[in-house]
């Protein structure tokens, strides 16, 4: 350097020396001044990128290697290749991290097909990374899906085939291969593949259905909605939550009904509580209806009905018997009519007769007059609903009396 000689390729050099020293800041300074005068320098790039590698600086590592597969993808992929396997796994993570977060962003602003160009980078890496290791079906399913973004189906589907078979086992792959139905508008096959994904990976199920065009997914929450409706009929009550996981998904905003089906299916099968977070959804929703027109006032006594039994099944009585109270304001007829078909006129009554013990020790005698009011409409023969109504009676009656 000092001679006047190649002064890039002598600091490349030194700096690959102080690597091999253990001294990676000094490496990183030798790198970064042949950048400043050669910012297309690639075995720069590739020296100081592995370098931040080494000190486990993600986002320094990844912007390095990123910028120089641009330049030159094979020579940085034989570079990659040529690593320890520890330091290449992790390269090839990183990349694959950075190339799905980029890939998400992309479909959350734009709508499928994306054009080639929003898509060049995700190439680049995708294919840079099954070069790297071409067994690593990570790989496959990220270049798969940046296919279906650029809605290249056919490309999609014969690399799906060539990987893992006509039949995938693997949900995820079969999920991809619905997704190419979805496409080529095989909806209820879709469904069916898609359903193996959506309870396993709820996430990555969100992400599929950003890789399926609008219209084709309308037509997808019905096939999905039908094959439930037909599962559901011979008790396969695990299935058809499954194939509205899918309904749920790719319907977006939409979802009431779809949610109530499922909530119904949970409760079938006893997962209370999951029914309950999909019922809450229901009811938060009734003041503003996805169709934008009013919800029946049936219905909604019918999702308090349905959301107060779980929650007895979960052990939550105190709620419950808000959900009992309200829905038997709204309609008193329709709502025994409700609980009937559930938890049954003569249990539903013990409860709120213990809900009223509960608000009677505690001296709050308005609300136990209202629990206890509730239980009777239930069960006008409850001995001990009608004494504790007397008793309740006498102590606001009393002239002591102070609550």
């Amino acid at each position: 350097m000092a001679s006047g000689g190649d002064a890039p390729e002598s600091l490349l050099e030194r700096g690959k020396c102080y690597a091999l020293l253990g001294q990676q800041k000094t490496a990183i300074f030798d790198f970064s001044a042949i950048l400043r005068e050669h910012p297309k320098h690639v075995a720069a790039l590739c020296g100081r990128g592995f370098t931040y590698l080494v000190l486990n600086q993600q986002k320094e590592c990844t912007h390095d290697i990123l910028s120089a597969l641009q330049i030159n993808t094979d020579r940085v992929t034989k570079d990659i290749s040529s690593l320890k396997d520890k330091a290449r796994r992790l390269v090839c993570d990183w990349l694959h991290q950075i190339c799905r977060n980029n890939l998400s962003d992309i479909l959350v602003d734009y709508a499928v097909p994306c054009v080639e160009e929003q898509l060049r980078e995700a190439f680049i890496i995708s294919g840079a990374l099954m070069k790297t290791n071409c067994r690593d079906p990570r790989w496959h399913l990220l270049y798969v899906d940046i296919l279906l973004a650029h809605g290249d189906v056919k490309a999609a589907g014969a690399h799906l085939c060539q990987v893992f078979g006509q039949d995938p086992r693997d949900a995820v792959a079969q999920a991809r291969v619905g997704v190419v139905e979805a496409w080529q508008q095989n909806y209820h096959s879709a469904a069916r593949r898609l359903s193996k994904m959506s309870e396993k990976d709820s996430s990555g199920l969100c992400f599929l259905m950003s890789l399926i065009p609008f219209n084709q997914r309308k037509h997808l929450v019905q096939a999905a909605a039908q094959e439930a409706s037909s599962v559901s009929s011979s008790g396969q009550w695990d299935h058809a939550v499954t194939l509205l996981t899918v309904a749920i998904q790719a319907v977006g905003n939409h979802k009431l009904q779809y949610l109530r089906q499922r909530a119904a299916c949970l409760a079938q099968l006893g997962l209370h509580e999951r029914a309950v977070a999909d019922l809450d959804i229901v009811i938060q929703g009734h003041g503003r209806s996805d169709s934008g027109c009013s919800i029946d006032q049936q219905v909604r006594v019918e999702d308090l009905c349905r959301r107060g039994r779980s929650l007895v099944f979960c052990s939550r009585e105190v709620a419950a018997l808000e959900d009992f109270s309200q829905a038997l304001e709204l309609d008193r007829d329709w709502a025994i009519q409700c609980v009937e078909a559930g938890l049954g006129r003569k249990r539903l009554a013990e409860c709120f007769l213990r809900g009223a013990l509960l608000l009677y020790g505690e001296q709050q005698l308005s609300q136990t007059w209202k629990l206890i009011e509730c239980g009777l409409i239930l069960d006008r023969e409850n001995t001990e609903l009608r004494r504790l109504r007397a008793r309740v009676k006498r102590e606001v009656s009393s002239p002591c009396n102070v609550n």
